[in-house]
């Protein structure tokens, strides 16, 4: 019951970005850009040149997401450092519980259309889509950004991926099927672990 429990205070801290990092993006411009953390552990292919950076401290964990807006989509990276590191045998679970949680906070009826369990230099990582009609939280802090996702089925792409006390997430909004295996595709496989 504790492992859930720490899966879902991660949860909580991870999979919220999306909606935090979406209330505080700038729109992005057109040009994609490499785009690498302060601390060199990961890398990634954004498409935009504005991407604004935002802290979240929460007790032992201090989480930072970067998010470039392109059109009707949202891009985001995060990364969480936690004050603990997380038993390597427990990472798998912990992915699956943020993976539903994700499912049943950001969609009213969302299902998962895809998921597999992938390592990445060294991270034990979950990639999954979800699909449904956003959350009423979600909407109104995409409606503030000028994207409107109101009532509209929408996609969510996630590379969650944990190593000892870090978890980095690539996660990318998007508002068709063919939105989300093009350009979500190339954004997830764009992401650099180090």
């Amino acid at each position: 019951m504790n492992l859930l429990t720490n899966a879902n205070k991660y949860f909580r801290i991870i999979t919220s970005l999306g909606i935090f990092a979406l209330s505080a993006c700038t729109p992005a411009s057109s040009q994609e850009q490499i785009f690498t953390s302060k601390e060199g552990n990961f890398s990634i292919l954004m498409p935009g040149s504005v991407v604004e950076e935002v802290n979240t401290p929460v007790k032992g964990i201090t989480t930072r997401t970067w998010t470039a807006i392109k059109g009707e989509s949202a891009y985001t990276v995060a990364q969480s450092t936690f004050a603990k590191k997380i038993a390597a045998e427990n990472i798998p679970k912990i992915l699956q519980a943020i993976s539903e949680a994700a499912k049943k906070s950001n969609f009213v009826n969302g299902k998962r259309i895809a998921e597999s369990s992938v390592i990445k230099n060294g991270y034990k990582c979950l990639d999954f889509t979800l699909t449904g009609v956003p959350s009423p939280s979600l909407q109104a802090e995409s409606k503030k950004k000028g994207i409107n996702v109101n009532n509209k089925l929408i996609y969510q792409r996630s590379l969650l991926c944990i190593k000892d006390n870090q978890a980095v997430e690539a996660l990318v909004l998007l508002q068709s099927s063919e939105e989300l295996k093009s350009k979500g595709a190339s954004f997830i496989q764009s992401l650099n672990l180090k």
